[in-house]
Parts: structure tokens; C-alpha cells; sequence
């Protein structure tokens, strides 16, 4: 299967309609949203629109929480159908095939939103790397979140800055998928295990 990977929307429609458009093209089978598609609220239909008609399922971000997780009758008097249904589809987390994704580092708690918003720097530390591969049993852990690109293993911090593809078949790994507000958004294809990044 050939996903397409989004995260970090924040609102920024025309770089998702350009995002979409060309992942249609690169004959995806599924787009996956990493979450944050929430930014002030002024597009939001708009957004959700677009994440709609793509049938792009996935998981909330920090940004998003209350309005997945909250009431969707109350939620409707402010917000257009299209806003609440799509909102309250999205999950705390997603597993397709050996893949893992939610928004956050997979020890964290998804549901919870101090977890979602937890910072205390990047994942290049062995304590951090072990929280993250002994989480769970998943090959591949895909996360946002953090606007960036970035590589782990169990052992260090690749040398992979998101500017060419690269090959996920000996993992485990954990991706960080850089945000679309900079333009950015890759496939990954779960039969060959290339994630190919994309720069609008």
C-alpha cells in the first residue's frame, strides 16, 4: 500500500490543495493526516473540506483535541458539519500494518492532552530512544508534531534531513514527518519500505 503522510496542516489550504493534488498524482492509496489541522479556526472548513473529499483518515494533534474529542451537538452551533465530522473521525492513534502513527512519540499517551502537548526537546537522547522502541512492538512509529524532519533508531539520531528518500527496511524506526505549513509531506509505500519526502 502507498500512503500519503500529512502533518501539521495548521489551517494552510493552499498548500494542502497543492499537497493533495500531487499525492493523487503519485497514485496514493490512502492519505494518512499526523495531526494539528487546527490552527485559529478562520479556515477550518476549508481545511476540513479538502481532508474530506481526499478521504484523508488519521489522528489528532494538540491543536485539534477538543473539537475530536468534545461535544459534537455543542461544537455544531459553531462550526459547519463538514468541521465536526471530519474533526471527530480523526483517532488518538492508527496502525497500518507494522506501521504506528499518532502525532506525538509512541510512549506518550495520545488521549491525553498534556501528553499532547509534551516538549522537553527532541528524541536524541538513549533514554528517550528506549522509551520510544519499547513502547510498543511496531516496526515503523510515525509522528509531527514537531515541525521537522527527523530519522531514530535505537541506536542514535540518523543523518537524514528529509531532502531524499530512504529506505525503512531494516528498522524499527521512528519518522518525524515535517509540517505542511513549510510545504513539506512524503509517501511511504508498506510493500517496498521507501519514504519518499516532498517539497512544495
Amino acid at each position: 500500500m502507498k500512503l500519503g503522510l500529512i502533518a501539521d496542516i495548521h489551517e494552510h489550504i493552499k498548500e494542502l490543495q497543492k499537497c493533495i493534488q500531487r499525492l493523487e498524482a503519485e497514485g496514493v492509496d490512502r492519505i494518512v493526516m499526523l495531526g494539528d489541522v487546527f490552527e485559529l479556526g478562520h479556515r477550518i472548513a476549508s481545511t476540513c473540506e479538502l481532508l474530506s473529499n481526499a478521504k484523508a483518515g488519521g489522528v489528532w494533534g494538540n491543536h485539534d483535541f477538543g473539537l475530536c474529542v468534545g461535544d459534537s451537538e455543542e461544537f455544531r452551533q459553531q462550526y459547519s458539519d463538514v468541521v465536526v465530522d471530519y474533526m471527530q473521525s480523526l483517532t488518538s492513534e492508527l496502525v497500518i500494518d507494522d506501521c504506528y502513527f499518532a502525532h506525538i512519540e509512541p510512549w506518550l499517551d495520545p488521549s491525553k492532552l498534556e501528553d499532547l502537548w509534551f516538549f522537553d526537546g527532541m528524541p536524541q537522547t538513549d533514554e528517550r530512544r528506549q522509551q520510544i522502541f519499547s513502547s510498543k512492538p511496531h516496526r515503523v512509529f510515525f509522528a509531527g508534531h514537531y515541525h521537522r524532519w527527523m530519522l531514530v533508531s535505537p541506536e542514535q539520531t540518523e543523518p537524514w534531513d528529509g531532502t531524499e528518500p530512504i529506505c525503512l527496511d531494516d528498522g524499527p524506526y521512528f519518522v518525524v514527518l515535517n509540517a505542511l505549513v513549510h510545504g513539506t509531506f512524503a509517501t511511504y509505500d508498506t510493500t517496498t519500505k521507501w519514504m519518499t519526502p516532498f517539497q512544495l
